[in-house]
């Protein structure tokens, strides 16, 4: 048993990237879409994702033609088929934190990261020197990534202190105008 597993992981090779970028939002989402390049021969690929929780997978070859694939844990292996290129595209909430205005995407990656800021947004700080800026697209080097930025008013994140301001003086409206209706009554009966 154990030589045919060795067996069959000779076959399967773990592969590292060949691009990744990486888009936040202002609802503390990212898409994440991995780009890797097949070696000839192969039938499957697997690869490690960037964070915990996975949503929205999709995983096509180079023409968009959809691909099966299994996750285990953060691993995913894609049956490759006869692609040159497997492009896995999936959304996690385990990469962007907020800290009042600021926004913060943290991550460690073995290949270059390109961060696709939303536009509007203002760029605060970075972990490195980028590889390169291209618009809104900075390209970082392997390692431990850190890239902060804010978002202009509007721009992809709810404001959720009006959403909730609303509701919540319905309620204290109506709790004060009970009170008061309770003490009438009670000085009424008098």
């Amino acid at each position: 048993m154990k030589k045919d597993l060795l067996a069959l992981l000779i076959f399967i090779p773990l592969v590292s990237a060949g691009n990744v970028n990486i888009t936040p939002y202002g609802d503390g989402y990212a898409t994440v879409e991995i780009e890797v390049p097949v070696d000839d021969y192969a039938t499957q690929v697997t690869l490690s994702l960037i964070g915990d929780h996975y949503e929205d997978v999709f995983v096509t070859d180079e023409n968009d033609n959809p691909l099966e694939y299994y996750l285990n844990g953060n691993e995913i292996t894609v049956n490759a088929q006869d692609a040159q290129i497997v492009k896995i595209t999936y959304t996690t909430p385990d990469l962007i934190k907020q800290e009042g205005l600021v926004w913060t995407i943290s991550l460690r990656s073995d290949n270059p990261v390109s961060v696709i800021l939303p536009e509007g947004a203002s760029l605060v700080d970075m972990s490195d020197v980028p590889l390169e800026v291209e618009g809104n697209k900075i390209t970082l080097l392997a390692g431990e990534i850190e890239v902060s930025f804010t978002l202009e008013e509007g721009t992809d994140t709810p404001n959720l202190a009006k959403e909730k301001s609303a509701p919540t003086k319905i309620i204290l409206s109506l709790g004060v105008l009970l009170l008061i209706s309770i003490l009438g009554f009670a000085l009424w009966k008098r």
